[in-house]
């Protein structure tokens, strides 16, 4: 497979990523709208919400690895889904843009320490307060997610020319 096709599928799991925010958002709003007058004491909306924020966020981290293993090729084994956010908010200069602006990052830092929590301690007891501001995350993070990844695939695109003319 050549450069320019690698990043061509790059290209198209990015588009599928944006989608899949796209479908998170919507089935946000359905459950939002599907679940007005749960009695909060009974956590059955924020199990539901866990379950929203947790896939959404695994399908940005997917799309991190991917442009991950495209650029650098390497993942660092102890604590790489940390790292691998942290990765996407630098410049690799000479190999890749930015991925994330400072404010997407700060989201979907707390998304990613969520779902951490959520994968392994299996607690249902979540404090609504802290889904509050999760649920507030994720909403702000979406338009946001969307600008970083449009913008990236901008760069893949001047990327992919600049390969193809070259080779």
């Amino acid at each position: 497979m050549s450069a320019s096709s690698g990043l061509h599928v790059l290209q198209g799991e990015l588009a599928r990523t944006l989608s899949v925010v796209g479908e998170s958002q919507v089935y946000h709003r359905r459950f939002r709208s599907d679940f007005p007058g749960v009695p909060t004491e009974l956590n059955y909306d924020l199990t539901i919400l866990a379950d929203i924020l947790t896939d959404y966020y695994t399908a940005v981290e997917t799309a991190f690895v991917r442009i991950a293993k495209a650029f650098e090729n390497t993942l660092e084994e102890r604590r790489w889904h940390k790292s691998l956010l942290e990765r996407m908010r630098i410049e690799v200069p000479g190999v890749r843009e930015q991925v994330l602006s400072d404010a997407t990052y700060r989201h979907l830092h707390e998304l990613m320490r969520f779902r951490h929590f959520r994968r392994y301690y299996f607690d249902r007891k979540y404090d609504r307060g802290r889904m509050d501001l999760l649920e507030k995350s994720f909403l702000e993070s979406i338009p946001l997610i969307r600008a970083d990844l449009e913008r990236f695939r901008t760069f893949l695109e001047d990327l992919i020319r600049r390969t193809e003319s070259e080779g």
